[in-house]
């Protein structure tokens, strides 16, 4: 043992009290301790021993690392929606068949990994630890598997009925967000009416005077900057500089106030000009007319230009580069372009109910404001000259009441998500089934999952912090959050006992964990946020995002069965989770770790192969199954995770992938201009090495979603009709049944083919990297070759590909 090891320390078990929030050493000496109850007495490599190493990490507690001759293997499963559940499905099925998952500590999953992971934690839990996706050519196929098939289109697996269903739920969150942006309208509309004479001035009076300040409070600045005592002090953050950046905003929101009345008198003036077209027909045909005179004198500048400009567009016709980048900056634009078209028309509609009330009150002979709204004004508040004022701020404060009555998660896409997707991948497994039964759905606790059935599962989401002056330094907009067994958190809120975060009533369980690791389609998205579209993405209710208590606050809460239930304690445990406080902070980002819910989405916002948990928990071997939509094969998702183990725990990885790019790209070209290829066998995969603190060495085995020539037929006959195959878009979540199978047996082909020592694989050069031969010698101590139809000369370790020829097939 080395001098430093301390492994008493170590082994202590943590003792919590409820809604107590522990750190990571608390949780990983848990994890352990059920690892080594599954792993018993009869797995060769014994009880995995935790030692603490001669550090602390930031938090100033003992980093723990487990003993190398434990070898704690973990396997990834990454995000890509229902393709990577194929993918990963038949991956599954290969490691099965290898003798390779009994090996497995822990089971990492992101996004369509989850799909596939959770369904077998599930069934695995249920039916005492027995494979359900068993690998077998007979007509009688596992009713498991042939569930996970039938609901490949989970999204309307029930076709009309679904889409019907799906788009009833989809118009009440719409309506939801409606009831919850209506009274800010209603609001404004009011305030502008009672308001129409002090904004009503000339000349934008208040604005000017606001621009006045703001010029003498700028050249004061600057003589204040220029004494030379101050010259040294920082710039910002500083006094002045606030000033004058809240006067900007003022002069801003001065100016916008200020233009309403004109435009209101514009469209006033209209009703008569309009002839019943309606008063915004008229204001938008005065408003072209002033962007046309505006524009009239680019486009003299143009015609100067001309030969500029023919030169400019030639110029991208024939570079790739420039045409590269104008798609860039036409992209960009578009992104700015979508995101205001949903705020313009709600000021439209500002403007319109302001217009309604203007006729209301002054009783205006062309008044546009539709006859029933008229009627009811007069009829509650008579004709006081503000009947219209009144109204909107009485149905305002009514539809204020209603928001009080929603909570943040029922309105959004996410019940939804969760329910088709817990339809299609949960559920007790049966060795047979009549022809019209299906399996019955299982949507256990997390808590109630069984720590021996199967493999420790890490179920990744992303915590979003987009407004954390602290937690988001960096600017990744999301920090590493996490679902277990034993506990839910993450770094930034700290982590707590998964039992006790069940007790409050939020809906968790292992259905929610899965929904929520795959919301990828969010307002708020992480590292993947587009800040510009987060409103529009709101209000459009584009939320398959989840608000969760916040682990470093659940202690505040109690358990449900302890808390008072007077009305004063009822309301005051309501006090922040109401739907239009937290609907408001998903509409402008205002996203940060220390609210009393927190916003999870997709753990693929911040890391998609779900590698970093297991690179955390020190994994000596990892096996990651990568089907991210990749078709340049530019390994994004594996760069971002290097970065991020680099550059927060200390770890760097060395795999060799440009020869599974190589491959892959020459193949899939090859069968795009002729049909055919060469059938090479491997690499779908790559060997390389984890280099750990301490000195210490682990082995990646990284299997790539790739063809090499050497697949089945019904691939092949796939891959020449669909040529974005096996990489096509993760915005297509409705397989057909060869979709599904296409992907599952390609994910069974690349694993089988490695593990069965039947492909070689992209390796690091022995002679350059002194630890591979060593490294891959392990592989052959852990997964021996099971397969008992080796042919003559069949290679029975993965070491005797170390000399093969790199182009040789098997």
């Amino acid at each position: 043992m080395a001098p430093h090891t301390r492994r008493d320390a170590a082994e202590r078990e943590p003792v919590e009290a409820f809604g107590e929030v522990v750190c990571f050493s608390d949780i990983f000496r848990k994890e352990v301790s059920l690892i080594n109850e599954r792993r018993g007495t009869h797995d060769p490599r014994g009880h995995i021993v935790l030692e603490t190493e001669a550090r602390e990490d930031t938090s100033g507690h003992p980093v723990l690392r487990p003993n190398e001759e434990a070898c704690v293997v973990g396997l990834a499963l990454s995000g890509g929606g229902i393709r990577s559940a194929a993918f990963c499905l038949g991956a599954l099925q290969a490691l099965n068949e290898t003798g390779v998952l009994r090996r497995v500590d822990y089971l990492s999953t992101v996004s369509g990994g989850g799909y596939i992971g959770c369904s077998l934690t599930a069934a695995l839990n249920a039916s005492s630890g027995n494979f359900p996706f068993t690998s077998r050519i007979a007509e009688d196929e596992p009713p498991s598997l042939q569930h996970i098939r039938d609901h490949s289109n989970y999204l309307f697996a029930n076709g009309v009925v679904d889409v019907l269903h799906n788009a009833s739920i989809y118009a009440r969150g719409l309506l939801a967000n409606a009831v919850v942006i209506l009274p800010f309208l209603l609001v404004a509309a009011a305030l502008t009416l009672i308001a129409w004479n002090i904004f009503g001035l000339p000349r934008f009076v208040v604005t000017t005077y606001l621009s006045l300040l703001l010029a003498v409070a700028a050249i004061g600045w600057g003589v204040y900057r220029s004494g030379s005592p101050r010259q040294r002090e920082p710039e910002i953050p500083s006094y002045p500089a606030k000033v004058v950046g809240t006067l900007v905003i003022l002069v801003l929101i001065s100016a916008f106030c200020e233009l309403q009345p004109y435009l209101l008198n514009a469209m006033l003036e209209s009703q008569t000009a309009a002839s019943g077209s309606g008063p915004l027909l008229a204001v938008a045909a005065g408003w072209i007319k002033t962007i046309s005179a505006a524009l009239a004198p680019a486009a003299v500048a143009l015609a100067f230009l001309r030969s500029k400009v023919e030169e400019f567009i030639k110029s991208a016709r024939e570079s790739p580069r420039t045409r590269a980048k104008i798609a860039g900056y036409a992209a960009k634009a578009a992104v700015y372009v979508a995101a205001l078209i949903l705020p313009l028309l709600l000021w439209m509609v500002y403007l319109e109910i302001t217009l309604w009330g203007i006729c209301i009150n002054a009783r205006l002979p062309h008044c546009s404001a539709p006859a029933r709204l008229n009627n009811l004004a007069d009829y509650l508040f008579g004709t006081t000259g503000h009947n219209a004022t009144l109204l909107y701020l009485v149905i305002a404060a009514l539809f204020v009441l209603i928001t009080l009555l929603l909570r943040p998660n029922a309105n959004s896409l996410h019940p939804l998500y969760r329910d088709h997707l817990a339809k299609a991948f949960l559920f007790k497994p049966e060795e047979r089934l009549t022809k019209d039964k299906d399996l019955q759905e299982e949507r256990p606790l997390l808590s109630d999952i069984s720590a021996v059935a199967g493999p420790y599962h890490l179920i990744n989401a992303a915590l979003n912090i987009q407004n954390s002056k602290t937690a988001n330094k960096r600017g990744r907009n999301a920090d590493f959050f996490l679902f277990s067994s034993q506990f839910v958190g993450s770094k930034t809120t700290g982590y707590i006992a998964t039992r006790d975060m069940e007790e409050i009533p939020n809906g968790l369980d292992l259905a929610t964990a899965m929904a929520v690791s795959g919301a990828a389609a969010s307002s708020n998205m992480g590292a993947e946020s587009i800040k510009p579209l987060t409103p529009t993405l709101a209000l459009l209710n584009i939320r398959l995002g989840y608000w969760l208590r916040n682990p470093a606050r659940v202690k505040e809460a109690g358990p449900a069965n302890r808390s008072s239930t007077s009305l004063f304690s009822r309301l005051r445990r309501r006090h922040n989770v109401f739907a239009n406080y937290y609907f408001l902070l998903e509409l402008f980002g205002l996203l940060n770790e220390k609210l009393k819910s927190v916003y999870l989405t997709d753990g693929g916002h911040i890391e998609n192969l779900g590698v970093y948990e297991l690179l955390k928990r020190r994994c000596r071997v990892i096996i990651v199954i990568d089907a991210v939509a990749d078709q340049e094969m530019a390994f994004g998702s594996l760069n971002t995770m290097e970065r991020y183990a680099r550059i927060d725990l200390g770890v760097r990885i060395d795999l060799p992938w440009q020869e599974l790019t190589n491959v892959a790209r020459k193949i899939s070209k090859t069968i795009d201009d002729t049909g055919d290829c060469p059938k090479l066998a491997g690499p779908h995969c790559a060997i390389g090495e984890i280099a750990y603190p301490g000195d210490r060495r682990g082995v990646l085995i990284y299997i790539k979603s790739s063809l090499t020539g050497d697949e089945n037929d019904y691939i092949f006959h796939y891959k020449r009709r669909y040529s974005q195959f096996p990489h096509e878009t993760t915005l297509d979540q409705m397989f057909s049944e060869e979709q599904f199978e296409a992907y599952r047996a390609l994910g069974f082909h690349a694993v089988y083919k490695l593990f069965d020592r039947n492909d070689r694989f992209a390796h690091l050069d022995p002679a350059k990297c002194p630890h591979t031969r060593a490294q891959i010698a392990l592989l052959d101590h852990l997964f021996p070759r099971v397969s008992t139809d080796a042919e003559p000369g069949q290679r029975q370790r993965f070491a005797e590909w170390l000399s093969a020829d790199p182009l040789g097939a098997a």
